[in-house]
């Protein structure tokens, strides 16, 4: 799927997971399934995300961003003594080394992620972030388990899954369920549904 389709889906999940609550709470959660929704495709150098943060967008330059990245903060660890750090810092080295569709898109990538969000929300009471970025992450994984070239959600084994039913990313079908998603955010956001 492409990133505006992903993001369409986070920004869907966020607005229908947040009805009914406080405008503070519904924008944290729109918000988080949103970056939910794109963090998998960290692992590739043209994802919606890396288009933002990464100065070259190839996929040498990604690779060493992240494993530079990866590697300050495990160093910090071993400094400052934060088993956080060290989790994050894994985190990025294997985003680093992944190949697209690989540990991101996989139970362990998500597993992970989540954990690094769910110790850095914990201590400041922000469960709807948390909430908000599993919703999104998971509905990317979803996404792209229904294209033909699915995902590999074993990873690191190199068995790819993915559905019968495919969509190939940026066709017609893709495009409708954009419309579909956009026409449903414009609702909920005008009251029309909720």
């Amino acid at each position: 799927m492409t990133g505006k389709t992903h993001v369409a889906m986070g920004i869907a999940a966020g607005l229908t997971l947040s009805h009914g609550q406080s405008p503070e709470n519904q924008l944290i959660l729109v918000l988080a399934s949103m970056v939910g929704s794109l963090i998998p495709d960290l692992d590739h150098p043209k994802g919606k995300l890396n288009q933002k943060i990464l100065w070259i967008n190839n996929g040498l330059y990604r690779m060493l961003f992240y494993l530079a990245l990866g590697s300050i903060l495990m160093y910090l660890n071993f400094v400052k003594n934060n088993k956080y750090l060290m989790l994050l810092g894994l985190v990025f080295v294997l985003i680093g080394i992944s190949s697209h569709r690989g540990f991101t898109h996989s139970i362990v990538g998500f597993l992970l992620s989540a954990s690094v969000v769910k110790m850095g929300t914990s201590n400041y009471g922000l469960d709807s972030l948390y909430s908000g970025f599993m919703v999104g992450y998971v509905l990317h994984l979803v996404a792209d388990f229904f294209t033909p070239r699915g995902i590999r959600l074993f990873y690191p084994l190199k068995i790819s899954v993915s559905s019968p039913i495919n969509i190939k990313t940026g066709n017609y079908w893709e495009r409708i369920i954009f419309t579909i998603l956009s026409i449903y955010c414009v609702f909920v956001l005008m009251g029309y549904i909720g």
